[in-house]
């Protein structure tokens, strides 16, 4: 089978056209990330102190809470665990708050 010219030309509009998509679903990602960021009128930074664990990306996004929420200020540690009446009454502690409670 003898590669042309036509369907070299229908091969890289294909692929234009596969790019031009992916380059789409990267704008719209980006643009909810950054819509996700400019939500929270707070003080604190966007950006938190240390890096963040599954867990607490999962509960920030089932809940629609900021990160400060499970963040431990006075030991700059991630909550691992939650209130058993979370999100309406919040006493999250870290592991080294429990520690020094018990």
């Amino acid at each position: 089978m003898a590669v042309t010219d036509e369907s070299i030309y229908f091969k890289m509009l294909r692929e234009r056209r596969l790019m031009r998509q992916q380059i789409a679903s990267l704008e719209r990602q980006l643009r909810e990330a950054e819509e996700r960021l400019n939500c929270y009128s707070t003080n604190q930074s966007t950006i938190p102190p240390i890096p963040m664990t599954a867990q607490v990306q999962e509960w920030m996004f089932e809940y629609g809470l900021p990160w400060e929420v499970f963040y431990c200020y006075d030991h700059k540690h991630w909550v691992d665990e939650l209130d058993n009446s979370f999100p309406y009454y919040c006493d999250n502690r870290c592991p080294k708050c429990r520690k020094q409670a018990g």
